[in-house]
């Protein structure tokens, strides 16, 4: 029977801990947003000379051309607004505030709910609103209500509205950046960052109200022109492509990755025992925040194969991951014992992933033995890349390989053999990995955590396995525990033997202590 090491605990927590410092961090993206109005102001104070005179030129150009195309209905639809009474006060406040509220809620939901999507959307929002800047700073345009002689009523300033240039609080706000129009910009950019992540036909149906409500509202109250509505479009397209750029590079399926793809079967990974004696047996929900907290920096993990045929193969992002199927929960509290963990570590190994999902696997068992459970980390051998089977299991459960000693990643996942044995070789703690390396004839990874004691969450770990059994034999993970080196193998029933006496046979005088189950 494999037993896990009696190592101390303080208890199981959600498991945020291990994984929190991938997530952009609050403090940063204050900073980042203080930075933006920053730019803002400096563009306030500091214009180019003539700033007034240039922008009424320019929105009088604008209005000449629209004039020109026929297409000017600002002045009649804004004369309309001015005597509406309540609906020109309502149409005030939605210019005032409904743009800025649904991006700041937006914004806090992805940092909240969507870490794995956060940077793209802030880099997004960040390049668009730079871009407007730029052109408020470049190109100055005064608002249709600002224009001289023009007609226009300012029905913002005639209602008072608390919030806007019509009450004291921001009379100092840049009134000359008509063109791009960011009320439009911003709305539109909830809209494609919603259809991007959440899906839902309802949730697209009323932020496209939301877009159409706002620019009717922009052109009513005499503040923008509907050229502006169609610059901020321009900024949102070019924000949201300038993030991507590098990130459709990155998506392009390499020749190793489709030859991978076609060719390989199975799945590859890690086995992490965890000691529970004085701990609770870890669930799905701890999982779930370790593996999300990484979904940013491991764009694989949140994106499915292409569809076979394809001319320019791509990674494509998975909207929404299936929780319950990645993180499938198994509990082994019955007769079967390890033997039962065998068999499930096999048959999750060789059942192949399907393409319609990312290609990842994290299990949770239970029930193992008397304070043990175990998680099963399996990943698809084309993304070894990008999440290495190993080296995920590694970075799932808050530790670092040693540098220098990076495992080569199998080019196909056959699944364990039938026959087949796990065993924990607690070595003397000046083992050198090197030295075991030459006994299994390839590098074995070492994986420590902080202060030399790998966790998961706040359960030790107490022995990795690499799984499946390669083609040649057998397979190690080395454990520094900080005062102990472990070497988690797996082995077809025979290796196992064979294994250990050849590392007594190149390491004598060790002191081993093999633990076989």
């Amino acid at each position: 029977m494999l037993t896990a090491g009696s190592t101390g605990s303080t208890g199981l927590t959600d498991g945020r801990a291990a994984g929190s410092t991938r997530r952009a961090r609050w403090w940063t993206e204050l900073l980042l947003g203080l930075g933006l109005f920053g730019v803002y102001l400096l563009i306030k104070f500091l214009p180019l000379p003539a700033n007034l005179e240039r922008a009424q030129a320019n929105g009088e150009a604008i209005l000449a051309l629209e004039r020109f195309l026929a297409l000017d209905f600002e002045l009649p639809v804004n004369l309309w607004l001015a005597d509406q009474g309540w609906l020109r006060v309502a149409a005030n406040y939605e210019y005032a505030y409904t743009y800025i509220i649904t991006t700041l809620i937006l914004l806090v939901w992805v940092f909240a709910r969507r870490p794995e999507h956060y940077r793209w959307v802030r880099n997004s929002f960040l390049w668009m609103n730079l871009l407007a800047l730029g052109v408020f700073w470049i190109f100055p345009v005064a608002p249709p209500r600002m224009l001289p002689d023009a007609g226009f009523v300012d029905t913002v300033r005639l209602g008072r509205t608390w919030g806007s240039w019509g009450s004291p609080m921001v009379d100092n706000a840049n009134q000359l950046a008509a063109m791009p129009s960011l009320h439009i910009g911003w709305a539109l950019w909830v809209s494609v960052v919603l259809a991007r992540i959440a899906g839902g036909w309802l949730v697209q149906v009323v932020s496209a109200v939301h877009v159409l409500v706002t620019f009717v509202v922009i052109v009513a109250t005499g503040n923008h022109y509907w050229l502006d509505a169609v610059g901020g479009a321009v900024v949102v397209w070019l924000g949201v492509a300038l993030t991507g750029v590098g990130r459709r590079q990155a998506d392009r399926l390499t020749p190793g990755e489709a030859r991978l793809l076609a060719t390989a079967n199975g799945a590859c990974g890690a086995l992490a025992l965890l000691d529970t004696s004085r701990g609770s047996q870890p669930g799905p929900e701890q999982v779930k925040a370790l593996v999300g907290a990484r979904l940013a920096d491991r764009p694989r993990l949140r994106q499915r194969p292409p569809r076979p045929g394809r001319r320019r193969p791509r990674w494509l992002e998975h909207p929404r991951l299936d929780w319950a199927w990645h993180v499938p929960v198994f509990d082994l509290s019955r007769p079967g014992g390890t033997a039962a963990l065998h068999r499930l570590v096999a048959d999750l190994a060789a059942e192949p992933l399907p393409g319609d999902r990312p290609l990842w696997r994290v299990a949770v068992v239970t029930g193992v033995a008397d304070d043990v459970a175990a998680v099963v980390t399996l990943v698809h051998p084309a993304l070894a890349d990008e999440a290495g089977a190993v080296e995920l299991a590694f970075d799932l459960l808050g530790g670092t390989p040693v540098p220098g000693s990076r495992e080569r990643r199998p080019t196909s996942a056959p699944p364990p053999p039938s026959g087949r044995a796990f065993t924990a070789l607690c070595l003397d703690p000046e083992t050198r990995p090197g030295a075991l390396s030459s006994v299994l004839g390839r590098t074995v990874p070492v994986l420590t955590g902080p202060a030399g004691q790998l966790r998961f969450g706040e359960l030790p770990v107490t022995v990795v396995v690499p799984v499946p059994l390669p083609a040649d034999g057998v397979s190690a993970v080395a454990l520094d525990r900080g005062g102990v080196l472990t070497v988690g193998a797996l082995a077809a029933d025979g290796d196992i033997d064979r294994f250990g006496a050849k590392i007594r046979a190149e390491l004598p005088g060790l002191r081993l202590d093999s633990r076989r189950g």
